[in-house]
């Protein structure tokens, strides 16, 4: 089973190679990370929030960097459709990881774009790496010919029992956001028309994971990455000519579902065995209850004899 759900995802892989995608890149979960099965496959389902400054169409306001290329359309779009500055408050990740001793391996996928992550992992403390896989160019973007988004984070967890777990991340990463595209005149961002623009982002954070049931973990995780390469410029003509910059802070919440395939299998025989018990019960209370209704009649018929 495990294999074969591998395979899926491989096959998955490589048709989005094949295919299209943007090149965005976020920090994984360290919470999935920290999860711990030798010889068995971790999967981890995010989904994240974010807020603060965010990069968002706003009449008055660039987002500026010294020695930065603008994001550019290709030169055989219609001149109907133009960049819009607008990142998603949203995003989603799914992971596919394995350890042997303390070192980790795995894959995944950052909304569309496939990363590769690998590390040390212990009881304690953690060192994670991941990087895209898009190292050739997608769009003409402000990076030109160099599309790579990955980091390295230092987790310190301290486990509180078996089921319960809270940390501490610093990271160290070059992120990539979203450059959509949208028509002129249209309300609705294009579909299928992005670019990647990166930036480098220093920041750390913290999580709480803990354990519903006997197959799953949920980890609830925060972040705080300050931006190193664009700023937050406003500007105004009227009634004079006026500029403020300012550093964009950016912050996030992180939802995760974690399990392995030995707890999911395990999971799913104790509810079959849950099941056969019930169905077992339910055959011996209706025997009880047939045996209970002949002595009945039995006695119904002695007394009327």
């Amino acid at each position: 089973m495990a294999c074969g759900i591998l395979w899926i995802v491989l096959a998955v892989y490589a048709l989005l190679l094949a295919g299209c995608s943007v090149a965005i890149i976020r920090p994984p979960s360290a919470a999935s990370f920290m999860e711990k099965n030798d010889g068995d496959f971790v999967m981890g389902a995010s989904a994240s929030f974010f807020f603060g400054d965010l990069v968002d169409d706003e009449m008055g306001v660039d987002y500026v960097a010294d020695g930065i290329k603008e994001v550019e359309r290709s030169d055989d779009w219609n001149d109907e459709w133009y960049y819009k500055s607008k990142e998603w408050p949203i995003g989603g990740m799914f992971s596919l990881q394995r350890n042997k001793g303390y070192f980790k391996y795995g894959l995944g996928l950052d909304f569309l774009t496939p990363y590769v992550q690998a590390g040390f992992v212990s009881d304690y403390f953690g060192v994670m790496g991941w990087s895209n896989l898009w190292l050739w160019q997608l769009e003409k973007v402000e990076h030109k010919y160099f599309q790579w988004g990955g980091g390295i984070s230092l987790i310190e967890q301290l486990p509180i029992g078996d089921d319960f777990r809270i940390g501490l991340t610093q990271h160290l990463s070059r992120n990539g956001r979203e450059a959509n595209t949208a028509q002129h005149g249209a309300m609705v961002i294009g579909m299928g028309r992005s670019a990647p623009v990166f930036y480098d982002e220093i920041g750390c954070g913290g999580y709480v994971s803990f354990m519903p049931n006997e197959s799953l973990r949920i980890g609830v995780e925060f972040h705080y990455g300050r931006d190193l390469t664009y700023e937050r410029r406003e500007y105004s003509y009227y009634p004079e000519k006026y500029e403020k910059f300012s550093k964009m802070d950016r912050f996030s919440v992180t939802i995760s579902i974690i399990s392995t395939f030995e707890s999911m299998a395990f999971s799913i025989k104790k509810q079959e065995k849950t099941q056969t018990e019930m169905k077992a019960a339910e055959e011996r209370q209706k025997e009880r209850d047939l045996e209970s209704l002949e002595e009945y009649e039995k006695r119904q018929n002695g007394a009327e004899e």
